[in-house]
């Protein structure tokens, strides 16, 4: 009897690692003909995707993206816009949250409702660009940080963190002489680094993809972005490869030039590359502020 359980402990054992190594390969795989896609030669590219490793091993498509004079200001405000809107978003967040989770706030029950509200109802894309033309933040670095700072789906699950922590805590505080901005900095802000650091990787990730509102609401080269260049980068790859294709050309008959997949692809990895070097350094505040955030709402 002994014998037949250990079998079966083993055999559930074996069964578990295959289902995470299969689970592992599946998520990782598609990454992975990204990257040998992006370091594979163009002429060999037209001929067909590589399998496992890159057939002919070339950095053209990376030269490609990386010859660009406006990289090295566009990768400056791309790390700028991501620190500060994500620094001030946590800000704007977490003391709106906080806010509202006060029982002496009046008319509490309507301010949530109002914000619920924006969630389900927006102004559109004209209003919104007249309202910020009107208040001067076209073509200024501000209109990528300044109408992030409050994101309401992020701003219930830090209060839904709030509700939770033991009104001991507050009450304690008070005791002390605090009052509502000292508890706010002295004892919520040091117990809620899970939930901030989770908000942190959501705002973090949205502000370094974000080329929308570059394209909108900045004209010229003054404010462009990484996301922003590097889809210019390949709309033009895109624009050569069609031209060629109408004049009777191809990847094939002009080694010279960039295959538009080959461009693709090495955007992604650059633009993809430092989000995932970044996150293993948040990923236990990531899982635990979310689980935490939603066990009371």
């Amino acid at each position: 009897m002994a014998i037949v359980t250990g079998r079966k402990n083993y055999f559930a054992i074996a069964l578990k690692y295959f289902i995470v190594t299969l689970l592992t390969f599946i998520f990782i795989y598609p990454f992975w003909q990204v990257l040998i896609i992006s370091l594979n030669d163009s002429v060999d590219l037209a001929r067909g995707f590589p399998a496992w490793l890159p057939r002919v091993f070339s950095l053209a498509n990376y030269r490609q993206v990386f010859r660009s004079y406006l990289l090295p200001r566009a990768v400056f405000l791309s790390v700028a816009r991501t620190v500060l809107a994500t620094a001030l978003g946590l800000i704007c967040n977490g003391m709106l949250a906080y806010s509202l989770t006060r029982r002496q706030l009046l008319a509490k029950k309507f301010f949530n409702n109002m914000f619920i509200l924006t969630m389900y109802f927006g102004g559109g894309l004209i209003p919104t660009y007249i309202l910020i033309n009107n208040i001067g933040l076209t073509n200024n670095f501000l209109v990528f940080i300044l109408p992030a700072a409050i994101n309401v789906y992020y701003m219930i699950i830090i209060k839904s963190y709030y509700v939770g922590l033991p009104d001991s805590l507050e009450e304690a505080a008070r005791i002390d002489g605090c009052g509502d901005f000292g508890i706010f900095i002295q004892i919520i802000l040091p117990i809620s680094i899970p939930v901030f650091a989770a908000i942190g990787v959501y705002y973090a990730v949205g502000q370094w993809n974000a080329w929308w509102d570059n394209y909108i609401y900045a004209n010229g080269n003054n404010l462009v972005t990484l996301q922003l260049l590097l889809m210019r980068i390949i709309k033009d790859a895109d624009t050569i490869a069609t031209m060629a294709e109408k004049g009777g050309g191809s990847v094939i008959a002009n080694p010279t030039q960039a295959n538009p997949m080959g461009i693709r692809m090495a955007t992604t990895m650059v633009a993809t590359v430092p989000i995932l070097v970044t996150y293993p350094f948040f990923q236990k505040y990531f899982i635990s502020g979310i689980t935490i955030g939603a066990v009371k709402g």
